[in-house]
C-alpha cells in the first residue's frame, strides 16, 4: 500500500468539505446574497470541480501506484473494490429506509410509518428505474453514486493493465469528455429515457487522469498554480460563453461539465503532489483517514438537521456555510465513533485501513 502524502491527505478534508456545501444548499445561498451575480454564483458551482473530482484523481493515482509497486492488477482491484461494495451495500440500504426530516417525520406520523413509507417508496423507485439511479445518483441512491462508479473506473483501468493498452488512454480520456459532453447537449441518447451514462464517463475520465500522472515524474508548483488559475479562468469563460451564446441559464449551468472545472481539479492534485509537506503540521492528516466515513454517513446528518436547518436557512445569510461547518463535525464524530465498535467499524473504514496504518507507522519509525 502506498505512504499517505500529507498534502494529500489534507487537501482530502478540504475536498470532502467542499461535498458538504455542495448539498448544505451553499451556492444557493451564495447566489441569494449576491443578487444572482454571474461570476460569484458560477465560482460557487466550481466548488463541486474541487470536491469528487479530487477523489477519483486520488484514487486513480494510488491505484496505479500500487500496481507498479505490487503488480497483478486483478489482485489489487479485488483489495480496493470489496470494501467499496461492502460499504455501498449497506449504506444504501441505510438511505433506502431513512427519510429526510426523520425526526420530524416521526413526531407527526409515529416511529414505524415514516421508514416504512419511505422503504415502499425508494424500492419501488430502484425497481421501475434500475440503473439510471446509480448513474444520475438520484435519491435513494444520491451521493452514493461515487462508490459504482469508483468501482466500474478501477475495473476499467485494470482491464487497460491487463491488456497492456495504457498508451491508449489519453484518447480514451478525450472520447470520455466529448461523450458526456454531447450527451449532455443533446439530452441524453435515447429519447424518453432518464438513462445517462455522462456521470459514469467523467468518472472514468478523472480516475484515468489520476492513472496517467502516477507514472509522471513530480510536476512543480508553478505547473500546478497555472492550471489551477488557468482552469478557473476557463472555466468562468465556459459559462459566459454558454449562457450569452447558447442562452443556458445559471440553473442549468450546475450541471455543466466545465473542461475548465476538471482543469482546475488537476492542478489542485497537482499542487498537492508538488507540496507534499503541506498541512503536515495540521490535524488535517489524521482527519482525513475518516474522509470515506464522512462521505457516506454526510447525507444522514443532513436528513437529520433538516427540519432545524429549514426553519433557520432563510433568516441566516450564507447559512448553507454554517451548515456545512455542523455537518462535517457532527459526521466526523459519527465516524471516529463508529470506527471504534468493531461490529460496525466497516461502515466507516475500509478492511484494511488497519494493517494499512500499521504498516505505514512502522516504515516511519
Amino acid at each position: 500500500m502506498a505512504i499517505r502524502i500529507a498534502s494529500i491527505e489534507s487537501f482530502r478534508v478540504l475536498a470532502i468539505f467542499a461535498v458538504i456545501l455542495w448539498h448544505t444548499g451553499f451556492v444557493a445561498g451564495l447566489s441569494r446574497l449576491a443578487g444572482g451575480g454571474f461570476p460569484v454564483v458560477l465560482t460557487g458551482y466550481l466548488v463541486w470541480w474541487v470536491g469528487v473530482p479530487y477523489f477519483f484523481i486520488t484514487a486513480g493515482y494510488f491505484f496505479h501506484r500500487s500496481v507498479l509497486a505490487h503488480g497483478n492488477p486483478i489482485t489489487h482491484f479485488g483489495r480496493c473494490v470489496f470494501p467499496l461494495a461492502w460499504i455501498f451495500f449497506w449504506w444504501m440500504c441505510i438511505y433506502i429506509v431513512v427519510p429526510p426530516g426523520w425526526p420530524a417525520e416521526i413526531l407527526r406520523n409515529g416511529l414505524w410509518q415514516p421508514f416504512y413509507s419511505t422503504a415502499l417508496q425508494n424500492v419501488h423507485l430502484l425497481r421501475i428505474e434500475h440503473i439510471s439511479l446509480f448513474l444520475g445518483g438520484h435519491v435513494p441512491v444520491f451521493h452514493l453514486w461515487f462508490l459504482p462508479a469508483l468501482m466500474f473506473s478501477l475495473a476499467v483501468l485494470t482491464f487497460v493493465a491487463i491488456c497492456r493498452v495504457e498508451r491508449y488512454l489519453i484518447f480514451l480520456i478525450i472520447c470520455l469528455f466529448v461523450l458526456a459532453f454531447t450527451e449532455k447537449a443533446v439530452g441524453g441518447f435515447v429519447s424518453n429515457s432518464n438513462l445517462r451514462i455522462g456521470t459514469w464517463s467523467i468518472a472514468l475520465l478523472l480516475t484515468a487522469m489520476g492513472w496517467l500522472i502516477a507514472e509522471r515524474e513530480q510536476p512543480s508548483a508553478t505547473m500546478a498554480w497555472s492550471l489551477i488559475v488557468g482552469g478557473y479562468a476557463f472555466a468562468l469563460m465556459e459559462g459566459i460563453v454558454m449562457n450569452a451564446v447558447f442562452h443556458i441559464s445559471l440553473q442549468d449551468l450546475k450541471w455543466h461539465y466545465f473542461l475548465g472545472g476538471i482543469i482546475l481539479g488537476l492542478g489542485i492534485f497537482l499542487l498537492a503532489l508538488a507540496k507534499p509537506t503541506l498541512g503536515q503540521s495540521t490535524p488535517l492528516p489524521f482527519l482525513a483517514q475518516f474522509t470515506l466515513g464522512v462521505y457516506v454517513s454526510h447525507i444522514l446528518v443532513v436528513y437529520t438537521l433538516s427540519p432545524l436547518s429549514w426553519r433557520i436557512q432563510g433568516h441566516v445569510p450564507l447559512w448553507g456555510a454554517f451548515m456545512a461547518i455542523i455537518v462535517y463535525v457532527l459526521s466526523l464524530l459519527l465516524a471516529i465513533n463508529l470506527a471504534r465498535i468493531p461490529l460496525v467499524k466497516y461502515l466507516v473504514l475500509k478492511p484494511d485501513w488497519v494493517r494499512c496504518q500499521m504498516k505505514t507507522a512502522r516504515m516511519n519509525n
